[in-house]
């Protein structure tokens, strides 16, 4: 049946195939199963499950998927095309790299994330579906801002230890719970929107980052600007600051007065770094190869560090 107002031939092209249909419940659970072992790192805390490589099984289900549903199609757009360009420039420096091995870790690693990144083109393909991956994610950050509250302000594994990621994670989210609260019906939906804010900025004051911090402040920024509700959005921030001020305390806010001391050095360490990276990126507009910036950086590294930091992070 064709709908009111649109080209037959747009439509048809339009139509996602049979076997590759968002109500395919096989397909979107491992989506979702995919996001509570990436993030949710159950395999840290019952490691039986680290026999059965959950990852790499999960990444192997959803290529599976893609490969039998016949829409890979759907997944062409200006975004993916770089990303694969992105890819295909990681592959092209491997052979090249200083280190071959570490510019091929990062390879794997962006091509690993493909199948996941294109099942979800697919699949959330409606406001509905949409809306319960965003609720799924919700309660998968409300559990691990729980976990970091509880555990010294880290998260369950992997990049989640570092507490700047953790807190960058939880600022990504937290705008997702503002504006979703104000438009809710439901209340015990509201009151999940709710707790993802308040569990969420706990736990980025109990990270104890000054990076999360500021990506707060930039965060409730832009939401005010943002919102149609300017007086509503003011009051939340000022709540805001009274729960960041009841967690952390003094000794938070001392922390964080730390962050524009230049003479710091964490901070001064860095902005050497970045130097060294500028002319990293001079030398070679088109990088050095995957992972290859920490093996590099001893060519480049300023004066004023400490000679031979082989494995230097860029922090950029």
């Amino acid at each position: 049946m064709q709908t009111p107002g649109m080209n037959p031939k747009t439509q048809d092209a339009s139509r996602v195939p049979e076997k590759a249909s968002s109500t395919n419940k096989f397909w979107f659970f491992f989506i979702v199963l995919y996001l509570i072992i990436d993030y949710g790192r159950p395999q840290y805390l019952f490691n039986p499950i680290e026999i059965v490589r959950p990852g790499l099984l999960i990444t192997l289900i959803l290529t599976i998927c893609l490969i039998v549903s016949g829409a890979l199609h759907l997944t062409k757009s200006r975004q993916t095309i770089r990303i694969w360009l992105f890819i295909g420039l990681l592959a092209v420096y491997v052979p090249f790299a200083h280190n071959n091995h570490y510019a091929f870790l990062a390879f794997r690693t962006m091509i690993l994330f493909m199948p996941f990144i294109l099942s979800t083109m697919i699949c959330i393909d409606s406001l509905a579906r949409l809306k319960k991956i965003i609720n799924i994610m919700i309660i998968l950050m409300i559990y691990i801002a729980l976990y970091s509250i509880t555990h010294g302000g880290h998260g369950p594994g992997h990049y989640f230890i570092d507490e700047n990621d953790l807190s960058l994670y939880i600022n990504t989210w937290l705008p997702f719970c503002y504006f979703l609260f104000q438009n809710e019906k439901k209340t015990k939906i509201r009151f999940l929107y709710l707790a993802g804010m308040v569990t969420g900025l706990v736990a980025i004051v109990y990270s104890f980052s000054r990076g999360g911090f500021v990506g707060l402040v930039c965060m409730a920024t832009i939401v005010w600007l943002l919102s149609s509700r300017k007086l509503l959005s003011i009051l939340v921030i000022c709540l805001i600051a009274g729960i960041v001020y009841w967690a952390g305390g003094d000794d938070y806010l001392k922390e964080i007065s730390t962050i524009s001391n230049k003479d710091d050095r964490t901070a001064n360490e860095r902005i050497l770094s970045w130097k060294g990276a500028w002319d990293m990126f001079l030398d070679n507009p088109l990088g050095v190869g995957g992972e290859n910036f920490q093996v590099r950086f001893p060519e480049y590294q300023p004066k004023e560090l400490q000679r031979g930091m082989y494995g230097r992070a860029a922090h950029s």
